[in-house]
Order: structure tokens, then sequence, then C-alpha cells
């Protein structure tokens, strides 16, 4: 099972259900959840140490331990990463003893429909999730307002993010 994160609505919604299909043409199983629609609580360490961490983080945890891998699809924001994926990594981050546990040695595709190209928000999650341990596939699905998604190149990038999570 493979955890698509969508990190806005509308395109990128578009995109990730395209990916989707492709893991299942590809007889994969996934699931699509947006973070948007998550509403976690802003996060700062006064507010874990008062109310402890969301319930529906400690959920998708759990079905984070137990994925194969993670798609995270998202705009770029101000030539960076959304305020709501980074929330999320910072809620996640928190859960046991170790911050890079749901991450490590995972594999991760980075997807982006974007006003822009893009490259900006590849950059920085590239090198956050490296950091935290995981495994992210070396081609990225990068679609625009110009640019539409090359039905050849996704069926290939899905192929190879699947083949390296094996």
């Amino acid at each position: 099972m493979y955890l698509i994160f969508v990190s806005s609505l509308n395109e990128n919604v578009k995109l990730a259900n395209r990916i989707k299909d492709e893991l299942k043409d590809s007889g994969k199983d996934s699931e699509l959840i947006n973070l948007v629609d998550l509403n976690l609580p802003m996060y700062d360490t006064s507010k874990e140490q008062n109310d402890g961490i969301p319930q529906k983080a400690l959920d998708l945890a759990e079905k984070m331990k137990d994925a194969e891998g993670y798609v995270f699809v998202s705009p770029e924001y101000n030539f960076n990463v959304p305020p709501v994926l980074v929330n999320f990594i910072s809620w996640i981050s928190r859960i046991g003893e170790n911050f890079r546990a749901l991450f490590s040695l995972k594999t991760i595709q980075l997807a982006t429909h974007s006003g822009s190209n893009g490259k900006d928000f590849m950059t920085s999650t590239r090198n956050q999730f490296t950091k935290l341990g995981a495994i992210v596939a070396p081609r990225e699905i990068i679609t625009s307002y110009a640019q539409g998604i090359e039905e050849d190149s996704l069926k290939t990038i899905v192929n190879e993010f699947v083949y390296i999570g094996k």
C-alpha cells in the first residue's frame, strides 16, 4: 500500500488521482490523503506539551508504518514548501523516540502541479526527506498550466518508483 499525500486542492488533487490510477495499473494499492482536509493544528512545542499529539496524526502514523512508500503531491508555495506540508512533517516527526522513524528507508516520489516549474519545492523537499532518511526517487513528476502530464513519462516514473521500493 502506498500513501499519496496531497498538500492542496484543485490541480494537485487531479494529479494525485492520476498517479493513484497509474499505481493501480501497476498492480499497487494506494490511498490518497489530503493534508488540507486533515486540518492539523499548527505545530508548536507548547501545544504539544499541553495537548499532546493530535489523534489524527497518531492514526496517520500507524498507516505510514505499514506503507510501502509515499507520494507527495504539492504545489510550490512562494518558492518553497506549502505550510500544510511543513506542519504535517513537524507533527509526524514528533511521534516516537526517533524523529526519522516514519521516513527512514521509505521510498518517496515527488510530484507537483505548480504555476511555475516547481523546482524550488522539489529541491527543498528532496533535501528534507533525504535528511530524514528516505530514499527519494530520482525522477520527479512536474506539471503546470502550460505543460500537462506526459502519459508515457508518468507510467515510466511510477514504474521506476515501485521498482525502487522492492
